[in-house]
C-alpha cells in the first residue's frame, strides 16, 4: 500500500488548481502545494476531494481554519508563519495514480508529508459539512 492511498487527513504535494484559475481556462495548477486530503468519496475507488493548504491569509469572506503548530510543525510544512486550509473549495480527484501528485521535496520518493490529527479533523469535517450544507463550496473536478 502505497503512502498515497486516500485517507481522510492525508496531506499531500498537488497541483492545486483554483477555482478563479479554472474560470479563465487553466487546466493545470499553477505550482505543487501542500492540499489536504479531507473526503474519501464512496462514489467511485479512490475519489477524493483535496483542500489547498497556503501561507497566505485568507481573504475577508473566505472559508479558512488556520491549521495549529504542532499540526504544521509535525508535518513540516513550510513558512515560518500560519498555514490555513482553505474549505469554500476543493479539488475532486482520483487517488492513487493522480497526475497531480508530486512528491514530498524533502523526501523524494514520498507522495505524503503525513497526516492531521484526528481531533483536527474533526473540526475540519465539521466546517466542511457546515458548507456543504450552506452550499459555499466549489469543487474543481480533476480527473484525468
Amino acid at each position: 500500500m502505497g503512502n498515497d492511498q486516500p485517507v481522510t487527513g492525508l496531506v499531500v504535494r498537488y497541483h492545486y488548481l483554483w477555482a478563479r484559475e479554472q474560470e479563465r481556462g487553466e487546466e493545470t495548477g499553477r505550482k505543487a502545494r501542500p492540499a489536504c486530503v479531507v473526503v474519501p468519496l464512496g462514489t467511485r475507488p479512490g475519489a477524493v476531494v483535496l483542500f489547498p493548504v497556503t501561507t497566505q491569509p485568507p481573504t475577508a469572506g473566505r472559508l479558512a481554519i488556520e491549521i495549529p503548530e504542532t499540526e504544521r510543525r509535525r508535518l513540516s510544512l513550510r513558512g515560518d508563519g500560519p498555514n490555513w486550509i482553505i474549505l469554500d473549495e476543493a479539488n475532486g480527484d482520483v487517488m492513487p495514480g493522480s497526475y497531480h501528485l508530486e512528491p514530498v521535496s524533502r523526501l523524494p520518493m514520498e507522495l505524503a508529508y503525513g497526516r492531521l490529527s484526528q481531533a483536527f479533523m474533526r473540526v475540519v469535517l465539521r466546517t466542511v459539512a457546515t458548507a456543504l450544507r450552506n452550499r459555499s463550496m466549489r469543487i474543481v473536478a480533476r480527473e484525468p
